[in-house]
């Protein structure tokens, strides 16, 4: 199992059915990718450095369709909230080539 302590750049949910463990990402630009079967609803949520490590706010709005969405993100501890019967799920970073 990967250390969720590390920076990423990307992170995959395969047909999971409760929220699963805080993962790190690095800044930058991501598109979330969700294809679900049965699932109600889901929210990409980041861990406010407020001294208490339980206080999370919200990325995007709660989501209640598959779909794609491109989110830019500083680094830090997220996770996303679900509740699924069969959520599947990429958050992937994208690079933005130089001009």
């Amino acid at each position: 199992m990967a250390r969720v302590d590390q920076p990423r750049s990307f992170q995959f949910w395969n047909a999971i059915a409760a929220t699963p463990p805080d993962f790190n990402l690095d800044a930058g630009n991501y598109g979330l990718t969700i294809a679900t079967g049965g699932f109600t609803s889901y929210q990409l949520q980041r861990l406010i450095p407020d001294g208490t490590g339980a206080t999370y706010a919200p990325i995007t709005a709660v989501v209640t369709t598959a779909g794609y969405t491109f989110i830019q993100l500083p680094a830090g501890q997220y996770r996303i909230v679900l509740v699924a019967t069969a959520f599947i799920g990429l958050l992937e970073k994208i690079d933005v080539g130089r001009r």
